[in-house]
């Protein structure tokens, strides 16, 4: 089965019933409803478009956007979705639908075409207390500044680990190994901070 610009990708399952918080919390939801938190991203790519020139990553994991699995809304949630008809598990995806992949699991992630996926750095602000009320110490996004934690060999010198400041407008969130990141794409990366 070869497209001529599709990837195909296998995923056992498209949404799960339940999806883990970051404390490790077991949590049901609805497919209807939370269909962000229970989709499967780690896929395994089966084969690659017939005008694809980069590297060959038949068999390898692919982490992508789930919306492939989202089923049009019109009809009750019966409509279509990018399944391939009569091939259980397999779905086409577009290229730029892929944000990262890796040989196996033991493997390190690595930013496909031009995605990377990065942590907002979150900062801690002390307000003054105000009579005899104690102030809570709230949290907030440090905005445009990020952490890496998928790089792209198209930045140079930005590894994992990095802090780089990228346009805050932009970014999708994602979700992985139960944390929320954001997949940006390597144009709104603007500078590494030393």
């Amino acid at each position: 089965m070869v497209s001529i610009k599709d990837f195909i990708i296998y995923s056992e399952v498209d949404l799960r019933d339940t999806f883990k918080t970051e404390s490790g919390l077991e949590l049901f939801a609805d497919k209807r409803f939370s269909q962000k938190l229970l989709a499967n991203r780690e896929v395994i790519v089966k084969s690659m478009p017939l005008d694809y020139t980069g590297k060959d990553i038949t068999g390898w994991q692919a982490f992508i956007d789930p919306t492939i699995y989202f089923r049009n809304n019109y009809n009750h949630g019966k409509g279509d979705n990018l399944e391939i008809p009569g091939e259980k598990g397999c779905y086409k995806i577009q290229p730029n639908m892929i944000i990262a992949v890796r040989k196996d699991s033991n493997s390190d992630w690595i930013g496909f075409d031009n995605n990377l996926v990065v942590e907002p750095i979150i900062e801690k602000c002390q307000e003054e207390p105000k009579g005899l009320i104690v102030g809570v110490p709230k949290t907030r996004t440090k905005d445009g500044y990020c952490k890496v934690v998928i790089s792209n060999a198209k930045l140079d010198d930005v590894c994992v680990g990095d802090t780089v400041l990228f346009n805050h407008e932009y970014g999708v969130d994602v979700y992985l190994d139960n944390k929320k990141y954001l997949w940006i794409r390597v144009k709104d990366c603007l500078a590494k901070v030393v």
